[in-house]
Parts: C-alpha cells; sequence; structure tokens
C-alpha cells in the first residue's frame, strides 16, 4: 500500500511573491501534511524564502493555522509575509 499524495496551491503575497517570482507555486503533499510541513516544503523549494518564513503566517482557507494544522487536499492555502503601510 503505497501513502495517497496530493497536489495543493499555495498562493503567494507580497515578499513571497516576489522573492519566488509567481503569485502561487504547487506543491505536493502526503496524506495528513500539516501546515508545518508546508513550510519546511517551501523552505526546502525556495531557500531565498527562508529568510522570510519565520515572519510569514500559513493560511488556510481563510484562517491563519497553527504548524501542527492538517492540510486537506481540498483546502486552499496562502503564505502571508507581513506587510508595512503607510
Amino acid at each position: 500500500m503505497t501513502d495517497s499524495q496530493s497536489t495543493i496551491e499555495v498562493a503567494m503575497f507580497a515578499a513571497a511573491q516576489a522573492l519566488v517570482g509567481s503569485d502561487s507555486v504547487t506543491l505536493t503533499l502526503p496524506a495528513g501534511a500539516t501546515a508545518g510541513e508546508v513550510l519546511v516544503q517551501l523552505s526546502e523549494r525556495f531557500p531565498e524564502l527562508q529568510g522570510l518564513l519565520p515572519a510569514c503566517r500559513l493560511a488556510v482557507d481563510l484562517q491563519y493555522v497553527a504548524a501542527d494544522h492538517l492540510i486537506s487536499p481540498v483546502a486552499q492555502l496562502a503564505l502571508i509575509p507581513p506587510v508595512s503601510g503607510g
């Protein structure tokens, strides 16, 4: 028996979008993946995000989540970096 996987899109905003050069990225997640695992995958796949990720929040289905939050295969994800305004 093999582990099932799902392909999920992570929307990128502000500085994260600029660093990866795209408004979204696609990740392949194993069944039972958590928000923390999403952040690890992003860090590994996009080393340019490593300095920014500690300040970012991951939103799942329009709500910020903790690292242990389980990711549904149909969830909408967004990486939200800190923003400034003025």
